[in-house]
């Protein structure tokens, strides 16, 4: 049996940071998980896995929490299965990495440049949210001590190895003005590709909080970095050139390409499965694990038959509340202009910003609408 998707394996939900907006540490500075998935319970799934799906193409990225918090010896052994299991059964595995960087040492690259391989096109993704000035207000250790020097040196690591690096940046009240410094300056690095995520941190009635913005900011933002990227475009070779996430998910709606971010896409959260240290399965970790259980968890991954599990992996989303959920959701979208495009955004926030506040649902939406027709029109200008 066929199983094509992205598992999240999170070994550990601690950090070594203490990030002002993480969604992990805002609850009195705990997470929602305290347990530790030990090496042999990992590569346990890997191997189960394998087992049901013969034929199986698996992205596992390698998450958090910080996953490299569980050290280069962990990070060996995962690669190591991955690597027997591929041998072992007509699978096509691979594995993605998403780290804050700071423990990114010689070693860790060393086993990750080794396996290049498994690599999902050699990448390393890294968290950074723009030049010293701005990273250090908002990424910083428990103790307030600044990290930057740490992902700056880790970056040239990857740079100096066969690997090739991402960069992911949170939009928040400490970024959201400086468009232009934040894109130059991720330019600079020379990532392969850039992903900026919204912060939308609010209280129980839609008050931003914990450097959150509201949805006009972050689409403000982004028509400023899409005017940047486009101004720049001309300048840029194939090797040079820079992709920009949500810019290539909207242009890929705009003509109708394949799309690979799941906000840009009809088929919302089943194609992705998220493992916890304590082995909960939930559909996406956006959703919101106090409020949003009946809708996105799944089942135990250490409490489940085989048989049980081969329909999750294969149907997540019929296993808990999601398609009433998805249903009631889009039903709010169908008769917009902009579906075919948008897709209803991201579901866990499309449902959180409907639940807390009429005007912020209203926002999230007219923001959507300013994003995608300032690049229709910047595109459309272009090809002209």
């Amino acid at each position: 049996m066929q199983l094509a998707k992205t598992i999240v394996i999170k070994p550990t939900m601690n950090c070594n940071l203490r990030c002002g907006y993480c969604y992990e540490f805002i609850r009195n500075g705990t997470t929602y998980c305290k347990d530790i998935m030990s090496i042999e319970q990992l590569t346990g799934i890997v191997w189960r896995t394998a087992k049901l799906f013969p034929d199986s193409k698996i992205l596992w990225m390698f998450h958090g929490g910080e996953p490299l918090l569980q050290g280069a010896s962990y990070l060996e052994k995962f690669v190591g299965c991955i690597r027997e299991v591929n041998k072992g059964y007509s699978v096509d595995y691979k594995i993605a990495l998403q780290t804050n960087a700071t423990l990114l040492t010689d070693e860790c690259i060393r086993i990750l440049e080794t396996n290049a391989d498994l690599l999902s096109e050699r990448i390393v993704s890294i968290s950074i949210d723009g030049p010293q000035e701005i990273n250090d207000i908002t990424r910083h250790s428990a103790n307030g001590k600044s990290s930057f020097k740490e992902i700056e040196t880790a970056i040239q690591r990857v740079k100096d190895s066969e690997l090739v690096f991402s960069t992911i940046s949170v939009v928040g009240t400490h970024n959201v003005k400086h468009a232009k410094e934040v894109f130059e300056y991720i330019k600079e690095l020379g990532g392969n590709l850039c992903k900026f995520v919204p912060n939308y941190n609010s209280d129980s009635n839609g008050n931003a909080e914990l450097y959150g913005i509201r949805p006009m900011d972050f689409a403000e933002f982004m028509c400023e970095v899409f005017d940047l990227w486009m101004h720049d475009l001309p300048n840029q070779t194939e090797e040079t050139q820079m992709i920009i996430d949500p810019i290539v998910s909207i242009i890929g709606t705009l003509s109708k390409s394949v799309v690979t971010w799941c906000e840009y896409r009809e088929e919302k959260c089943s194609n992705f499965t998220c493992i916890y240290p304590n082995g909960e399965m939930w559909l996406c970790d956006n959703f919101i694990h106090e409020s949003m259980k009946d809708t996105a968890y799944v089942k135990n991954i250490y409490e489940v038959s085989d048989e049980e599990l081969k329909t999750i992996l294969l149907t997540p989303n019929k296993i808990c509340g999601f398609d009433g959920f998805y249903s009631k959701a889009m039903g709010r979208c169908a008769d917009c202009e902009i579906y075919d495009y948008c897709k209803g955004g991201c579901l866990p926030t499309h449902n959180e910003m409907f639940k807390k506040s009429k005007e912020l649902y209203e926002e999230y939406c007219k923001a959507k609408k300013l994003l995608i027709n300032h690049i229709k029109r910047g595109v459309d200008l272009a090809l002209s």
